[in-house]
């Protein structure tokens, strides 16, 4: 009876999933697994001469149609731009500006303008900048889709302290990363399915945390590299495995015994698909490490954001529902999984198709 409930409880999760999903595109390579943000190195070598520079990065996956005007709204006049480049992953552009000031009032502003609307992209800002003592300082910061302006900071602390700054952009950039990574929540609604109980989910998570963080870990350290293209091609296929045995009911096979074997080998490639995230944006040298913690961390946090309501959810089905004996069967449980099958098929051949 359990069982039933909770297989109710995930369809209801998928059914929001799949509707939030749905706004940013699911089928689409860019809502499939690319939530990476345009990355934007802000220098300023030395506030008296007013002299700034930007440089940024744009996911490949984006159109480039649809790429945003990055500029100053204030006090900065355009000196030149830079041709932009395209290498296959992602856009490289830059420009140059001279700026009256950088007083309370007269502060530059960085805009952010998409011509067609911005495609859910948040925004990471690595400021680089001599502070007037002479000291150098590099700081991150991580605007939301929603934060189209950011005014620069007056000052930094010295580049020997900007590890709170580093930490909170490296969390919030995991935690946002998973949340936003449409394949990774259908691969945990599918893998918290397979396992059914609460016990063997809670082994399935574990699994799937120590399988991507070995990888995320080893891909981040360069000790272990495989292209891009290859590992969105296995989560794709990761999916497909797991849908092909939600669908064949009644088996008693090794997956269903011991879900956590699947969620351990499958975290691994999943892994290395969080990592791309970290080697597309860079890590810093003297805080690589903790870097890659934070980020790690807010991978964890987004996973338990998703996961917990899934399972509080399966609880409230149990208490409340408890006659609905059969009512995951007559909504259409299977076919759940023949969409997620689907959606995971056309990522599989569209990105098959890049090799």
């Amino acid at each position: 009876m359990m069982s039933r409930h909770i297989q109710l409880s995930f369809l209801i999760m998928l059914v929001v999933v799949l509707s939030q999903a749905s706004g940013a595109s699911l089928i689409s390579p860019a809502a499939a697994h690319d939530p990476r943000p345009v990355l934007i190195d802000i220098y300023q070598d030395d506030a008296r001469s007013g002299e700034m520079k930007l440089e940024w990065k744009i996911p490949g996956s984006l159109s480039s149609r649809k790429h945003p005007i990055i500029n100053f709204a204030t006090a900065c006049n355009l000196i030149r731009t830079y041709p932009e480049r395209f290498t296959g992953e992602a856009y490289y552009g830059g420009a140059d500006f001279l700026c009256s000031g950088n007083t309370p009032n007269l502060a530059p502003m960085l805009t952010l303008t998409y011509p067609l609307g911005n495609p859910s992209l948040s925004s990471f800002v690595r400021l680089h900048k001599n502070n007037l003592d002479g000291d150098k300082a590099t700081a991150m910061f991580l605007l939301k889709p929603d934060e189209l302006s950011w005014v620069i900071p007056q000052a930094l602390a010295p580049a020997s302290a900007p590890s709170s700054l580093m930490a909170e952009a490296y969390l919030e950039l995991g935690f946002s990363h998973i949340l936003q990574g449409w394949d990774h929540l259908l691969f945990l609604i599918c893998l918290m399915a397979l396992a059914r109980m609460p016990k063997k989910i809670f082994w399935a998570v574990t699994g799937f945390t120590i399988g991507h963080s070995f990888t995320l870990a080893a891909a981040s350290l360069k000790i272990l590299t495989l292209p891009v293209i290859y590992v969105e091609t296995l989560i794709s296929l990761s999916i497909i495995l797991v849908c092909v045995e939600l669908l064949h009911t009644g088996r008693k096979t090794l997956a269903r015994t011991y879900p956590v074997l699947i969620s351990l080998f499958f975290g691994l490639v999943h892994g290395l698909g969080f990592a791309n995230e970290l080697i597309s944006i860079g890590l810093p040298e003297d805080g690589l490490v903790a870097a890659l913690l934070f980020f790690n961390l807010g991978v964890e946090g987004g996973q338990l954001a998703f996961v917990v309501p899934a399972m509080l959810l399966a609880f409230v089905v149990h208490r409340y529902i408890g006659s609905a004996r059969h009512l995951s069967e007559t909504i259409g449980y299977k076919y759940v999984f023949y969409t997620i099958g689907f959606v995971a098929c056309f990522w599989f051949v569209e990105r098959s198709l890049q090799f």
